[in-house]
């Protein structure tokens, strides 16, 4: 997004505002694309703050709609089943909650939380070990409605149970100050890797969904394609109203701004009508119809609360799976305060700031499985490439997408209706778009200029770390898990488990070749990492405020005087 032009009416009775700056004068200076639009503190149009915050909603939705459309089946969970609906809307609320404590008690930066990724490729091997496999969908279905709730029901609870354990662990390493000692080590070389493969295997995931039905995901790519790069400069003039100024034009780049629920909608729309028609099969991913009983059977209104699917059961086995997610997401979350404050025009994040981040994360994680979503909670990728894509950083607009996330999670049946996305178009979307911008694209690809692309040392351990990250995995899969013999069956799953994790396996390579390979002789700074130079933007244009990183003794006593209200 371009930076907003105000041009006042002598009048007093209407404003333009102007977001195409091609219209602008020539003698007027030129704008910096690094700055932003609107700063951390920025306060939007009144008009313009609630689209900006359901553009953070539909990324969010989206990657959890993914997210729970690969988890669900390992759940025991059937296509039709309401469970599907609850446990997406209790993802949903948590992440407006998560959201919320990361940007006021956290790192305070505008960074949406949710159900990570990350969390997710480790409790697939989980739900993979034969005591938690799922019987076929016809058996399933002959179980009854009571049995296949207490199936899943007990999946559930495991996972919960191994994410309070590794909430309570990632709270300790964030409030004690370990992971502000750490930084020095989680350097681009390990960043880099782990972003990398992260985004590659959520790519693999949504090109299954994507096969299902490959004419309709192209549509949607060339859709997603057309709005966002070939209209993003065209604006639209809009009439707004204004108590102030009354009624006045607008002119919004809405591809731009929308680019993703404009072409999502559009498909669907045509899916839904070609399926009215009989045109497409039953068996198509493509008609709508193959989902719609999970829109019959959910409620129309739910709050989720605590222990909904039952008590959660801690598994040694579960525990130490979950440990390499907890590796990953910590590297992850550093990475995303870095490129956040670099798109904020801000310093880099204090030790004491990144500690507290992290820490708040582990308290959600831990609400997250007292509620049962299934998932621990990591921030989002996808979120922070948004930011550097429509420049604005303002913490008001994510707080008010957290907030619009609580309030829609409560309404089941909407969250049910999101659902029924058809695959392809699910995969396209969340894969290419998602994905490629947001991790691999913005996070990932962006630690390449941190790096000497000149040092055959630093070129040795990014290919080495992402080439054992894609080649074990696949040898592991091909012996299916037979790659050691003990008579230990929890050493077993947990080694396979991690082997299995190429996430992991990349940024774990990356970390320790990078603090234990010298540097060369003859580079000087071969190895830059994030924490070289006091800021990671110098513009002289740029207002750096060190207290926006600071908790103010005003919001201390705020939370104190709610804590004494509720006691």
């Amino acid at each position: 997004m371009d930076v907003i032009k105000v041009a006042p009416d002598h009048n007093n009775i209407a404003l333009e505002i102007r977001l195409d700056l091609e219209d602008e004068t020539e003698n007027q200076e030129p704008v910096d694309d690094n700055l932003a639009a609107y700063g951390i503190n920025g306060n939007p149009p009144s008009y313009l703050t609630p689209l900006l915050a359901i553009q953070n909603v539909v990324t969010t939705l989206s990657c959890l709609i993914f997210l729970y459309n690969i988890l669900a089946p390992k759940l025991c969970i059937l296509p039709e089943d309401p469970a599907r609906a609850n446990l997406l809307a209790t993802a949903v609320m948590m992440a407006g909650i998560s959201t919320l404590m990361q940007t006021f008690l956290g790192v305070r930066l505008p960074i949406v939380q949710s159900s990570g990724f990350v969390y997710l490729f480790c409790t697939l091997p989980i739900l993979e070990l034969p005591e938690w496999k799922c019987s076929s969908n016809i058996d399933l279905f002959s179980m009854g409605p009571e049995a296949r709730t207490l199936e899943w029901n007990l999946r559930v609870q495991n996972i919960q149970g191994a994410m309070i354990i590794i909430g309570v662990i990632q709270m300790f390493l964030g409030y004690s100050g370990f992971i502000g000692k750490s930084l020095k080590y989680i350097t681009p070389l390990t960043v880099l890797p782990t972003m990398c493969l992260i985004g590659l295997s959520v790519i693999e995931k949504g090109v299954f969904l994507m096969s299902g039905n490959w004419t309709t995901a192209i549509i949607t790519l060339c859709l997603l394609t057309l709005f966002s790069q070939y209209l993003r400069k065209v604006a639209i003039s809009l009439p707004v109203y204004s108590s102030r100024g009354g009624l006045f034009r607008v002119r919004l780049k809405i591809f731009a701004l929308f680019s993703i629920l404009f072409s999502v909608s559009i498909v669907w729309i045509v899916c839904a009508y070609l399926t009215s028609r009989n045109s497409l099969l039953p068996t198509d991913p493509t008609n709508t119809e193959s989902k719609t009983g999970v829109l019959r059977n959910a409620p129309v209104f739910r709050i989720p609360y605590p222990f909904q699917w039952g008590r959660p059961t801690f598994s040694l086995t579960s525990v130490l799976t979950m440990l390499p997610a907890l590796f990953v997401n910590v590297v992850e979350s550093v990475a995303n305060y870095y490129t956040c404050a670099r798109y904020s025009n801000l310093t880099k994040p204090p030790k004491n700031a990144i500690n507290r981040g992290i820490g708040v994360q582990g308290i959600s994680t831990i609400f997250a499985s007292l509620l049962g979503t299934g998932s621990g909670i990591s921030s989002s990728s996808e979120n922070v490439g948004n930011i550097g894509i429509t420049r604005v950083c303002s913490r008001n607009v994510i707080a008010l997408a957290a907030c619009i996330m609580i309030f829609v999670s409560t309404f089941t049946k909407l969250i049910a209706l999101l659902i029924t996305m058809p695959d392809p178009v699910l995969g396209a979307m969340t894969s290419v778009l998602l994905v490629l911008i947001g991790t691999v694209g913005k996070l990932a690809l962006s630690n390449l200029q941190f790096i000497n692309l000149n040092s055959l040392r630093n070129m040795y351990i990014l290919g080495l770390s992402i080439f054992f990250g894609l080649a074990i995995p696949k040898y592991v899969s091909t012996v299916h898990g037979n790659i050691i013999n003990t008579k230990y069956e929890t050493a077993h799953d947990v080694v396979v488990s991690c082997l299995s994790s190429g996430i992991f396996i990349a940024g774990f390579i990356g970390f320790i070749l990078d603090n234990t390979i010298p540097d060369d002789d003859d580079a000087v700074n071969s190895n830059t990492d994030h924490n070289n130079g006091k800021e990671l933007n110098k513009s002289p244009n740029n207002t750096v405020d060190e207290q926006v990183y600071k908790i103010s003794d005003y919001l201390f006593d705020k939370i104190n005087n709610c804590i004494t209200f509720f006691i």
